[in-house]
């Protein structure tokens, strides 16, 4: 299936606007600090980074060439997918659809999920909606992180909002060209809103030794790597010589709890 559209997006999604929702789903937050926790997901539409490839695909067979390849490449690729085939909703249509997901809605003995998980695609396109779902997560008590590729700014109202970002830097193992995916005001602003913990997809020790460059560069703190992988064979292989590695360098640790139950199934 091809969509209308073969470029990617540099505009921002005005505050306000209805916005392109690929999934709405109930389950653990599967990576990072925040694993094994209950949360209610959002994964929004359009992303401005093409992982797995160094440029917008054009055929629906275009092969990858990087090793760190999009598991949501139906929120991007247009070669694909059709991207108009998802539905649009507003920041208030999208918070009344996870209230309604949170199983306390339907049964107050149950202890209401408190955590919210706003990914991509690049949700930051989207940052007038992802603040107003922040702003309403933080005034009823709630978390609220953000799955980003930390290169576009968060902005301060976002980050006044009382987001967490869990800021995933693309690495060369990508095949994105590195200007693209390193923008060094958009990291420092991150790094220095506090709010930040830089998550890197990991395939291989050449991910290891570019992010021991990028945590120098820029003064990264709360440093985690998580396996790249969509199978339990992979994911753990992967664990076992990472372990190692962020034990030596300072680091932390994640798995893909999603992945090592439910493997490679969308809306887990």
């Amino acid at each position: 299936m091809t969509g209308k559209r073969a470029i990617l997006p540099t505009e921002i999604t005005p505050a306000g606007e209805r916005v392109g929702v690929a999934d709405l789903f109930y389950s653990f937050q599967g990576e990072g600090v925040n694993l094994g926790r209950r949360a209610l997901f959002v994964r929004l539409m359009r992303c401005n980074l093409t992982c797995g490839y160094s440029r917008m695909p054009r055929r629906p067979n275009t092969p990858a060439v990087g090793a760190m390849v999009c598991d949501t490449e139906y929120t991007w690729n247009t070669a694909k997918h059709d991207l108009e085939a998802a539905p649009t909703m507003s920041a208030a249509e999208i918070w009344d659809a996870l209230v309604r997901l949170d199983p306390a809605t339907g049964d107050p003995s149950l202890a209401p999920v408190g955590l919210v998980v706003v990914s991509g695609g690049e949700p930051l396109l989207h940052r007038g909606t992802v603040t107003a779902l922040a702003r309403r997560a933080t005034a009823l008590g709630k978390a609220l992180e953000i799955e980003t590729n930390a290169t576009i700014n968060p902005g301060t109202e976002l980050i006044a909002a009382g987001a967490r970002f869990n800021a995933g830097l693309k690495l060369a193992s990508s095949a994105v060209p590195y200007s693209k995916r390193v923008k060094p005001q958009v990291i420092r602003q991150l790094q220095a809103s506090g709010q930040a913990r830089w998550k890197f997809v990991v395939t291989s020790p050449d991910d290891v030794r570019e992010i021991a460059d990028l945590q120098q560069q820029f003064g990264l703190t709360d440093v985690w790597l998580s396996p790249e992988g969509t199978s339990v064979r992979v994911v753990a292989d992967r664990m076992r010589w990472l372990a190692d590695v962020a034990l030596t360098r300072g680091w932390n640790l994640t798995t893909r709890q999603h992945v090592l139950i439910w493997g490679d199934e969308r809306g887990r």
